[in-house]
């Protein structure tokens, strides 16, 4: 198990040096993310493997946690702690003891891929160890390389929710947030003309209005402590309450675990973002729009997995009335503004959005009662989970994965919080109604597209070698003096690029690597290139490669290891023929 430290109470100060992660002669990495507060440590000593393997990795893991390393919230460095573990016991399990990363041999990194699940979370350990381990000089060059190797992208198994599906969550989630928002509203009122001295005292509305102040300052309405040293609800105010039930106590300015999911399922099916910056969202600056009586609400989004340049977004949402775009900001601060109140009181301010007190009683947490409010989305969906499938009922329950994928592809239709080509990728291309609504447009054209493949791509493939001396830039020719491109009985003098084009070429595995290197620098010269210049020069032999990168004679897995395996004098001829291309 790892030891994990809590929160600080001040932020770090960036003028000050910080504290190396990995102190010399020690075996404990200390973690502090990029706020300041938040800090996490890792016992390396614990993992089953030998002392001087446990030094390395913990060196590895230290040069991440530092502040030029990558990690810069502790949920990251947690999250490849456990992988390590996993790692680490993967290697204490195997026969040959292995005493430090020169032992990490190409067969050993293998057995670690096979031992695996298939699926997102095996790619995810393994990539993780893979980057952290395989700059180590200690690595040998052989498994370095294979750490290198790209692993295949496991196939989607959540698509986007079908309309019905859509709607009735949406359905649900705001019946069950207006429910909060209309009770909230009415006792904060409640407590706001109490305040103001408009009831008299000791009535009933008197002590309702004195319970909900005692609730707004402890966390709690007012109780005594028994003889026996229990809790017990004061009857003067239960009876102004109603009943010493969550209720018609706590939950009168104070949203539940089930609203708060509710609120968040909210969020993301209106503007489609993802949950977790949900989660972390803080309270918008509003701003009025003087004279229209409209207030334009700045919201200020992060992206942790996103570069720094593009980590963080705003968006700004105008609220003007019911149905507008900053309506539900409006009412999702007006419901949790009495919780961040009550934070404050409690000494643990917080200035997130999405806050609502859990349904424990005082005599869990003690003295401790801010514990008693969150802000964790992993919480948020266990508590809520069962409540969401018996509000859904016919085996439909809440995934906001799925929710966001649904606006993004049914309602956006366009990037939200990622790139062009993960939306092409992640969202739309593995969908079901997206094959359902291509699919007429595919069979229309099906047939054009293979007859230009067939006129463009001239080359013959075979897994037979051949004769290497017969080699061009990037295949082999079986007639180099009857090329179609030329003079007849004279040396072909065509361009490399016209090979593919030509049916005198042949391309065996040998030739992979030279056509997956040419390839990849043609789609990087597509993204710099005036698009009538690109169009004129590039674009034909750019095609025929794509056609046979697509084309069932190689697997994707031969054309992802091929780009890894071009050698340095294959990608040097290739670097220098293109350049004389450019050049003429």
């Amino acid at each position: 198990m790892s030891t994990r430290g809590r929160s600080g109470s001040l932020p770090g100060d960036a003028g000050h040096h910080r504290t190396p992660a990995l102190a010399a002669g020690e075996l404990l990495v200390r973690h502090t993310a990029e706020d300041g507060v938040k800090k996490a440590s890792y016992d390396f000593a614990q993992l089953p493997v030998g002392p001087r393997l446990q030094r390395e990795l913990a060196e590895v893991f230290a040069a991440q946690c530092e502040s030029t390393g990558a990690w810069r919230t502790i949920p990251s460095s947690e999250e490849s702690w456990r992988v390590l573990r996993h790692f680490s016991d993967f290697l204490a399990a195997e026969e040959c003891v292995r005493e430090h990363l020169g032992d990490l041999t190409p067969e050993i990194w293998a057995a670690w891929r096979l031992s695996r699940r298939p699926g997102s979370s095996g790619s995810r350990q393994i990539g993780k160890v893979a980057r952290l381990l395989r700059e180590h000089p200690e690595v040998p060059e052989e498994t370095r390389n294979l750490m290198k190797r790209r692993t295949p992208r496991p196939k989607s198994t959540e698509f986007a929710y079908s309309e019905d599906e859509f709607d009735q969550i949406k359905l649900a989630a705001t019946q069950t947030f207006r429910r909060a928002l209309y009770r909230i509203r009415g006792n904060w009122k409640h407590l706001q003309d109490w305040r103001a001295g408009r009831f008299e005292e000791r009535t009933t509305d008197w002590l309702l209005g004195e319970a909900l102040d005692h609730l707004m300052r402890t966390g709690e309405t007012p109780f005594y402590i028994s003889r026996r040293g229990r809790q017990r609800p004061d009857s003067r105010y239960t009876d102004a309450m109603g009943s010493d039930r969550v209720e018609d106590t706590w939950m009168r300015l104070f949203m539940t675990t089930e609203e708060a999911s509710a609120l968040v399922a909210l969020l993301v099916a209106s503007y489609g973002w993802n949950a977790t910056p949900v989660m972390e969202m803080q309270v918008p600056l509003a701003t009025p729009d003087a004279g229209e009586g409209q207030v334009i609400y700045r919201i200020e989004l992060e992206k942790r997995r996103r570069g720094k340049t593009a980590r963080y977004e705003s968006r700004n949402l105008t609220d003007w009335g019911a149905d507008s775009p900053g309506r539900l900001i409006a009412h999702a601060i007006e419901a949790t503004t009495p919780a961040r109140e009550a934070l404050v009181n409690l000494g643990a301010p917080t200035t997130r959005l999405v806050v609502w007190r859990m349904a424990q009683r005082r005599a869990v947490y003690g003295d401790g009662l801010a514990a008693l409010f969150n802000g964790h989305l992993h919480r948020l969906n266990a508590r809520a989970d069962k409540s969401w499938k018996r509000m859904l009922g016919d085996g439909l329950s809440l995934n906001l994965r799925r929710l966001r994928k649904t606006v993004v592809i049914a309602h956006e239709r366009q990037p939200t919080q990622h790139s062009q080509d993960t939306h092409d990728a992640v969202y739309v291309l593995p969908d079901p109604r997206t094959h359902a609504t291509a699919q007429p447009v595919i069979a229309d054209g099906i047939e054009d597209a293979v007859e230009s493949a067939l006129d463009s791509f001239k080359a013959q493939v075979t897994r037979a070698d051949t004769d290497v001396r017969t080699d061009t830039a990037t295949v082999s020719c079986s007639d180099y003096t009857h090329s179609p491109f030329g003079e007849q009985g004279v040396p072909c003098r065509a361009s490399f690029l016209l090979c593919t084009a030509c049916p005198n070429a042949v391309i065996s595995p040998r030739h992979l690597p030279r056509l997956a290197y040419l390839l990849h620098v043609l789609d990087e010269l597509k993204a710099v290139l005036a698009q009538d210049v690109w169009h004129q020069d590039w674009n034909a032999p750019y095609m025929r490669l794509r056609d046979l990168r697509q084309a069932p004679d190689f697997t994707d897995t031969e054309w992802i290891d091929a780009l890894d395996n071009v050698t340095k004098p294959e990608s040097e001829v290739i670097d220098q023929l293109l350049k004389r291309g450019f050049d003429a």
